[in-house]
């Protein structure tokens, strides 16, 4: 199996490395990045809008290119989340939340080395992974059915509810909030209408990018109004060596480094997860870990650590269900698997006889791309970081326009626009009362993931609860669910039984 494997690999590479799929792919990376790097545009968006410029290419190409622009794409949405609090991607989302106060500290420099290098390490070693153990890996993601999706959604959703902020009650109310956001679409088992207030723009889906560019970008703007810039520190000096020191810091961190990558790895091969879910348990189980777990959140290094290097290691985990399965790992991927079938590529248990050399090159250009991520992110961040220097004056009205033109181009519609206005105040209302927006960002991505897996389970249980404890990776979920609510707790009653006793003895 494996001299065969690298036979292909040898013959793949023949296949990818000529001038023609370079250049193709420096391009792809290149776009990919700047649209990732645009708030609320997302990558799903941007390999969509590529798609039809690709039917008139070769399938080897046109899959190399895709490959390419979800590679930048991927990458991209960490620039805003770093200089401006705005996640430019859904995956980036949790990059936020370190990257940002480090920006304020100064040393945006430094986040923006920490978050390319993260990122590309991410996504080279888990495509080297994917390279060799395709096949296995499709047969391990196979095992997690409705079940095991719905109870895997619930645990995420636990785990970073408890890490996020020192007030579980907090967290768990926010998490709620956001389930229920997610259900105000139609009932997708009866079709009735359900919280969408009369508004058609709800009828099918709670838009994600107004509610996401909403929460962070509208509600920082009433921040920054009242700033004089971004920064505190208009003496930022914006020299590579200070982004180099961030990359020196990703290499002095292997253990965080590849623990994000395999957490990554793991979840983004499971069908529907996808990077929201992977880099909130990544940065998540960074916190538990740490011996500051009072830091993160509040300018962690290793926090930008835990969401960029899981987020690119699920850029190769999501299209495991996508080759191995037919099964779009993501909704980028699900673009991926239309290209795949408009070129004449029919993804499924039979890949690996059928269509083995296209796999290998797909997975092979996700290499080269991240080596040309580098490259391109390295050159072009020294001039990003001057962006937190910036007079408020010209930088809210610059954001204010990114984020309408963001809202507005996922479906035409100024309703998201006028939603993303009302979840501006939503979340400056929440950060006002010290609750955090992720667990509510959390519940809006996994509602419809939840609820989906729990009719589909109900309706193969014929309605039986004990179906959901009918697995063994199910019941280890649930395990962790349980460790995940009350460990920390238990721990405080522990540590303030042991100082009491203490106090007594002295």
């Amino acid at each position: 199996m494996i001299p065969l494997q690298v036979e292909l690999i040898g013959e793949a590479l023949g296949v990818l490395l000529t001038l023609e799929n370079l250049v193709f792919i420096a391009v792809g990376v290149t776009f990919g990045m700047l649209a990732g790097s645009i708030p609320g545009f997302t990558g799903t968006n941007t390999v969509a809008i590529a798609l039809p410029f690709t039917l008139p290419m070769t399938p080897e190409i046109a899959l190399v290119t895709l490959s390419a622009i979800y590679v930048g794409a991927n990458y991209g949405g960490a620039i805003p989340a770093v200089l401006i609090n705005t996640p430019g991607t859904a995956g980036a989302t949790a990059t936020v939340l370190d990257a940002y106060p480090m920006s304020q500290q100064g040393d945006a420099s430094k986040a923006l080395g920490i978050s390319i290098f993260a990122s590309v390490v991410g996504g080279f070693v888990s495509a080297i992974i994917i390279l060799f153990m395709l096949q296995p890996i499709g047969e391990i993601a196979f095992l997690f059915t409705n079940r095991e999706i719905f109870v895997l959604g619930i645990f995420g959703l636990a785990a970073v509810a408890v890490a996020i902020g020192d007030n579980i009650r907090k967290g768990l109310i926010g998490g709620f909030i956001g389930l229920l956001i997610a259900a105000m679409p139609v009932d997708p088992t009866t079709g009735q209408r359900r919280l969408d207030f009369g508004y058609f723009g709800l009828y099918d889906e709670v838009p994600f990018v107004p509610v996401v560019v909403g929460l962070f970008a509208i509600s920082e703007l009433f921040y920054l109004i009242n700033k004089s810039a971004i920064s505190e520190d208009n003496s930022i000096e914006t020299s590579y060596a200070d982004i180099f020191s961030g990359v020196k810091y990703v290499i002095s961190r292997p253990v965080a480094l590849f623990r994000a990558m395999g957490i990554g790895l793991i979840i983004g091969s499971m069908p529907g997860a996808g990077t929201s879910v992977a880099n909130f348990v990544s940065w998540a189980a960074a916190k538990s870990l740490s011996n500051k777990p009072e830091s993160f959140g509040e300018g962690n290094p290793n926090g930008v650590i835990a969401s960029e290097a899981s987020n690119s290691a699920v850029t190769a985990g999501s299209l495991v269900p996508t080759l191995a399965l037919g099964i779009p790992g993501s909704g980028t991927t699900a673009v991926m698997l239309a290209a795949l079938l408009l070129h004449g590529l029919r993804p499924g248990p039979q890949l690996m006889q059928n269509f083995a050399l296209e796999a290998n090159v797909i997975i092979l250009s996700l290499l080269v791309a991240n080596v040309f991520l580098l490259i391109s992110a390295l050159a072009v961040s020294k001039y990003l970081v001057r962006v937190v220097t910036m007079p408020a004056n010209l930088i809210v009205p610059a954001i204010l326009a990114l984020t309408v033109i963001g809202a507005f181009a996922m479906r035409s519609s100024m309703f998201d626009v006028w939603l993303m206005f009302i979840f501006g105040i939503i979340g400056f209302v929440m950060r006002e009362n010290d609750y955090s927006l992720i667990p509510l960002i959390l519940g809006v991505i996994l509602g419809p993931i939840i609820e989906g897996s729990f009719l589909r389970s109900m309706l193969i249980s014929s309605n039986d609860f004990g179906y959901f404890f009918g697995s063994t990776i199910a019941i280890i979920l649930w395990v962790l669910i349980v460790l995940v609510l009350f460990i920390q707790p238990i721990s405080n009653v522990v540590r303030g039984v042991i100082e009491s006793r203490t106090d007594l003895l002295n």
